[in-house]
């Protein structure tokens, strides 16, 4: 059995500010690559690690291009739901999203944490877990999306999280979970998105990986992703073994060509300016500072705010927080 990997392709119809080119149209001629690779390569099934789209409500006529594509790659397509793919980070309102609408219509297969799929083919038997970014995926010393149980009758079994997935502690203060404490998982491969960066294969036991090939899309106005040339995965399953190997785009320009540097380095040095800020705060130990979702929190227990409330706020934050980088 064969499978493709891919993950956060940002299906949008605009192009960000951090980029040179038309970004919509280098989407499709990447897509168009990825189709010429399924084709290529005999893959069976392609798995995408989520953030299908940019936004939930992406307008219709830019959909409607690109499901043509994902209609040509001719085998079936299993996805989990990312943040940029939900209202306010909530799973529950899929059904009103881009990507409820797809999966509606047989275009995708949306995989989710209450039901595995199972399937058997060239006598390979296949589980499939899956599980949507939500707020709390990554919180403290929560690792339930991670760690799955894998069915007795199956060969191999795949678990794709929406998280963020990183094989050593980030620099900066997010939520983040760490390969090294899934070991426990059953899963024999687990892929992730979330994470544009990606961090290849990570072997976390003598027959456990991790698999996160990278965003096919380079937004992020960071040095890195200069350096960076979007990858997908295949993945090959037979009755002895399992054989993942990364397939570098040869559609993929160079990061200088595509990325506007003047963002990056103004990203850079706002950075700087934030970290300096910060600890000049900490530095002068007067006052304790609480984090935006935890005000957050206080606010709405005090007031009686719905947990649909809490979500847009979150949401409308992370807006803010993005037009800001």
């Amino acid at each position: 059995m064969k499978i493709l990997v891919l993950t956060d392709t940002h299906i949008r119809g605009t192009t960000p500010r951090n980029r040179l080119d038309d970004f919509p149209s280098t989407l499709k001629e990447k897509l168009l690559e990825v189709k010429q690779i399924i084709q290529k390569q005999k893959i069976d099934l392609v798995l995408h690690g989520g953030d299908l789209f940019d936004r939930p409500d992406t307008a219709p006529s830019v959909v409607s291009d690109f499901i043509q594509i994902l209609r040509e790659f001719k085998v079936p397509i299993y996805i989990v739901a990312g943040n940029h793919d939900l209202y306010g980070h909530n799973p529950n309102t899929i059904s009103r999203t881009m990507l409820g609408l797809l999966n509606a219509s047989g275009i995708v297969n949306l995989l989710s944490i209450e039901q595995d799929e199972l399937i058997e083919l060239n006598e390979i038997k296949l589980q499939l877990s899956g599980s949507a970014y939500h707020y709390d995926l990554d919180g403290p010393n929560r690792l339930d999306e991670y760690l799955i149980k894998k069915q007795e009758e199956v060969d191999y079994a795949i678990n794709i999280v929406h998280g963020m997935l990183l094989p050593r502690p980030f620099p900066i203060d997010l939520d983040y979970t760490l390969i090294d404490n899934i070991k426990e998982t059953e899963a024999d491969i687990t892929i992730t998105g979330h994470y544009h960066t990606g961090f290849g294969i990570k072997e976390l036991t003598d027959d456990k990986y991790c698999l996160n090939p990278g965003s096919l899309v380079r937004i992020g106005a960071y040095s890195s992703e200069l350096e960076r040339c979007p990858q997908v995965a295949i993945i090959e399953l037979t009755p002895e073994e399992i054989d993942i190997q990364l397939y570098k785009l040869t559609s993929a320009r160079d990061g200088n060509e595509v990325l506007d540097r003047s963002q990056i380095e103004l990203n850079e040095y706002r950075q700087k300016k934030l970290a300096g800020f910060v600890q000049d705060i900490e530095s002068a130990g007067e006052f304790n500072f609480m984090e935006i979702d935890k005000i957050l929190e206080e606010l709405a227990e005090n007031q009686n705010l719905g947990k649909e409330i809490k979500e847009q706020a979150r949401e409308r934050i992370a807006k803010a927080r993005e037009k800001l980088s």
